[in-house]
């Protein structure tokens, strides 16, 4: 019976065998101790590296966190008007909210950072702002949790409300 290993043939399968081992050995041999160790950190390394968690790696981009505020801007306005104006016409100035956005886009936390709003109203549009940030979404990616304040310009002026967002 014959036994075929690497192309040749062999007598009995022991042969086949001790010299398809030797043959391995003369090969792993003529590497020297310092290529071997080369060889296996590179290969530790490259299944370490596969293993390990992403990490967010940068923060929204400004043109992204400004869509965000431009396609809410009719929620703002419905917010000063309705809870602001309708009881006290005079009411006006600036106010910032502070946003707090997760990883997945979701904002988890949003409160008023600082504010000229004063008079009547100013309480309840403040939170109706604040309410409506909550349900604001953005987009979802390798994002790290960041804090966003927008700053928004009250004004009565023909029902526009500007973001004088820097």
């Amino acid at each position: 019976m014959r036994h075929v290993t690497d192309g040749r043939v062999y007598s009995s399968p022991l042969q086949a065998r001790r010299t398809y081992l030797s043959r391995g050995f003369h090969l792993i041999s003529l590497l020297t101790p310092h290529m071997l160790h080369t060889l296996f950190l590179s290969f530790a390394l490259a299944s370490r590296m596969s293993l390990m968690p992403q990490q967010p790696d940068s923060v929204r981009p400004d043109t992204d966190v400004r869509l965000v505020a431009l396609r809410h801007a009719t929620e703002i306005q419905r917010c000063y008007e309705t809870e602001g104006l309708r009881v006290n016409p005079g009411l006006g100035g600036m106010i910032e909210v502070e946003v707090t956005v997760g990883p997945s886009g979701r904002v988890e936390d949003a409160a008023v950072s600082a504010s000229a709003l004063s008079g009547i109203g100013h309480h309840e549009v403040e939170t109706c702002i604040t309410t409506s940030v909550r349900n604001w979404r953005f987009e979802k990616g390798p994002f790290a949790t960041e804090t966003i304040v927008y700053p928004f310009n009250l004004v009565r002026n023909r029902g526009v409300v500007s973001n004088t967002k820097a």
